[in-house]
């Protein structure tokens, strides 16, 4: 796996493969009505312009040979803490390692921070093992969605 930093040009890449992993992994869990409205145009028009004004580190994970998008992580720097903003990895590599690798790219063993919806029990059991916690008394409703989220933090 190739794993490297964004650039402006991996903006429909990115749209692309964060539409495609949130249908995978948030059908169920995020209203479908949602899913339907955040389609590659509008994620591309976010990505463009977080990549355009540099407002997170972004790295990708790419397939050698294919360069298909395997997974994605961003990330806000933070002094102490910093924040992860997301990460996601295809199916066909869950479970290799690759989010391990993306986390550790994005905010190595630094006290970090995230936000992760409620009930996505396997994403909050890989930041567990990564040392993250849940912040008592976090408990929101996501803007964008109106699902239930908390804060994970790792000192």
């Amino acid at each position: 796996m190739i794993v490297r930093d964004v650039v402006a040009d991996d903006a429909l890449a990115v749209a692309e493969f964060q539409t495609r992993t949130w249908d995978e992994c948030y059908a169920g869990l995020v209203p479908d009505a949602f899913l339907r409205a955040q389609r590659v145009p509008e994620r591309l028009v976010r990505w463009t312009e977080t990549l355009r004004t540099g407002a997170r580190g972004c790295a990708l994970a790419e397939e050698p040979g294919s360069g298909a998008v395997a997974g994605v992580v961003s990330w806000i720097p933070g002094d102490p803490r910093w924040e992860l903003r997301s990460l996601y990895v295809a199916a066909h590599h869950r479970g290799t390692g690759l989010g391990d690798e993306l986390l550790l790219r994005a905010v190595g063993d630094r006290p970090a921070e995230l936000w992760v919806f409620r009930d996505n029990l396997r994403a909050r059991r890989f930041y567990a093992r990564h040392g993250f916690t849940v912040v008592p008394g976090s408990d929101q409703l996501d803007a964008a969605t109106g699902v239930p989220e908390v804060r994970m933090s790792r000192s």
